[in-house]
């Protein structure tokens, strides 16, 4: 534990991933390099051949000796198949579900089938770690390989950090009854929480994880956007699959924009969840009104939870929704770092100047009167979607 005199910079390496193209050979490349421990924890877990590959990594990994954890989300990994992880357990590995649907399994309880674990997550050797919102499932797998291409952002993150995306799994762990390693105390998580770094003293950090428990009422990714929003001076740019902000995170876009700060916004053409595209959409002439700008992406399904607030970046499983903010366990990264508020600047740009279009006020009002009926009526059930 430092003295709280002491002065501690910390150093990350943060690098942006751009969709499954990018981020699944580092995924890869990391578990290959693996030599003591390997977790992972994720919302959607497949039997896509990436997701075969991973597994017969951590197997062989686990016949040599590595710790290997995986938990999964009973739920967003309904479409697995269990037995895939049979010649990881036959080596060795550990393998839990959150939150089970099914009666029969252990753990079940019907008062949290509700409540879901929403986070990627992996963490090697406590050194590399990797955390956004893609998932290890065939949509992220690029279309060339036969996946479904989605667009969506991962941070890979080398240095201190890192321990914050490992002490956050171990606290989830620990709640599906997994053992914990002896340099993991209880209780864990409650510094990471905050938009703080992770050490004790006077630290100069540009980068750290927060996490997110719904029921927990620990909401720090939230709390880091609206403080973040309201500070604004230059640009707000954001990319959220499943846009559906409270009154509260609506009001900080719409004043941001009336003191004149660039409020851009992507949010999907097309998306895998319907009803809570056409729900957002009831607010659309609102914010436009008020001078926020939305982007509509039009080159397949948005997945990302991505934003840059002026020099401030973060990228996670968070939406702008009620389903993040009531219910689920989430993760983002968060940092000032110049290299990745660089590269998320250029990320942004390319969205909004090659694979999206604008949505035009005077256009929008025009919409018939089916589709205003029908944005109006999924607005109602917002907090359900």
């Amino acid at each position: 534990m430092f003295a709280p005199e002491v002065t501690v910079t910390l150093v990350d390496t943060v690098t942006l991933l751009r969709d499954g193209e990018e981020a699944f050979p580092a995924m890869l490349a990391a578990l290959d390099a693996a030599e003591h421990e390997v977790l992972i924890e994720m919302y959607w877990f497949d039997d896509s051949p990436v997701a075969r590959r991973m597994v017969d990594i951590m197997a062989r990994k686990a016949r040599a000796g590595v710790k290997v954890r995986v938990s999964y989300d009973a739920i967003g990994s309904i479409s697995g198949d269990r037995a895939m992880y049979a010649p990881l357990l036959d080596a060795g590995g550990e393998v839990r579900e959150y939150n089970p649907i099914a009666p029969w399994r252990r753990r079940f309880a019907l008062t949290r089938v509700s409540q879901r674990d929403h986070r990627k997550i992996i963490v090697v050797d406590g050194r590399v770690g990797f955390c956004g919102g893609l998932n290890i499932g065939l949509p992220w797998m690029p279309a060339s390989e036969g996946g479904g291409g989605w667009r969506d952002d991962v941070a890979r993150i080398e240095g201190p950090a890192v321990e914050g995306l490992r002490r956050l799994f171990f606290e989830t762990w620990a709640v599906l009854g997994g053992a914990l390693p002896a340099n993991i105390e209880r209780p864990m998580a409650r510094e990471i929480r905050r938009d703080i770094p992770l050490v004790m003293g006077r630290v100069t950090a540009a980068t750290s994880v927060l996490g997110h428990d719904a029921w927990g009422a620990q909401r720090a990714i939230r709390r880091a956007y609206l403080s973040r929003l309201r500070r604004a001076t230059r640009r707000i740019y954001l990319a959220n699959s499943y846009f559906l902000p409270d009154p509260t995170v609506r009001r900080a876009l719409e004043q941001a924009a009336r003191r004149k700060v660039e409020v851009r916004v992507v949010v999907p053409k097309v998306s895998d969840v319907a009803a809570v595209l056409w729900a957002g959409q009831s607010l659309y002439r609102r914010l436009l009104m008020a001078g926020v700008h939305i982007h509509e992406y039009t080159r397949g399904i948005l997945h990302a939870k991505s934003g840059l607030i002026d020099d401030w970046a973060t990228v996670g499983s968070y939406n702008l929704d009620y389903i993040s903010l009531r219910q689920n366990l989430e993760a983002n990264l968060v940092s000032t770092d110049p290299a990745f508020v660089h590269a998320m600047e250029a990320s942004f740009q390319r969205d909004f100047s090659t694979a999206t279009e604008e949505v035009l006020l005077a256009r929008w009002v025009e919409r018939s009167f089916v589709e205003r009926l029908r944005s109006r009526f999924f607005y109602q059930l917002r907090k359900f979607l």
